[in-house]
């Protein structure tokens, strides 16, 4: 009996104490979001950004099963992604899509970890299957028309879309004055 006590306080000092910690944890993400949102120049603070990625990992690495955690995932990718870190960013797109299907972004995730691969990366190899699989999952998503033409321009110089999209407008306007 005195064992069940004494494991009952033990458990309810470790919930409370893993409470705490998850609180500091969510209040050190408010704070480090707060101060990067409040800067006045338009300017990515990329030390604080790589540092509010890592409070992001970190929560939702500890607390896999909190709603907060894919959300700070996806803020980890897009940030990751805006301030130069591709790889990450992949790495955490690919994350949420496996680790959580439900995800209302999933989607957005798959669009995103192509374009990434595409404009970041330049790996087009990568990017054409992750077109490919983005299309072939939500073929009617807001995003499946920019996908197609990803996919159509991949590779592509600006000089050959310039001169594509210029070959174009003169076929459309022969048609036309017929």
């Amino acid at each position: 009996m005195k064992k069940n006590i004494i494991f009952a306080i033990l458990t309810v000092i470790i919930l409370i104490s893993c409470s705490d910690n998850k609180n500091k944890d969510l209040q050190n993400i408010k704070d480090l979001e707060k101060k990067l949102t409040s800067n006045s120049t338009e300017i990515i603070n990329i030390k604080q950004s790589k540092e509010l990625v890592s409070f992001y990992k970190d929560f939702a690495k500890e607390y896999p099963k909190d709603t907060n955690s894919v959300n700070f995932l996806f803020k980890a990718a897009s940030l990751s992604m805006n301030i130069g870190q591709a790889k990450q960013s992949v790495e955490l797109f690919d994350k949420i899509i496996t680790d959580y299907p439900d995800f209302s972004k999933v989607s957005d995730c798959m669009f995103l970890k192509a374009f990434v691969y595409d404009e970041k990366l330049k790996d087009l190899v990568n990017a054409k299957v992750a077109y490919k699989a983005f299309l072939e999952k939500y073929p009617t998503h807001d995003f499946a028309k920019d996908a197609k033409a990803c996919l159509n321009n991949l590779g592509k110089t600006p000089e050959q879309l310039i001169r594509e999209f210029e070959d174009k407008q003169k076929e459309d306007s022969l048609h036309a004055s017929k």
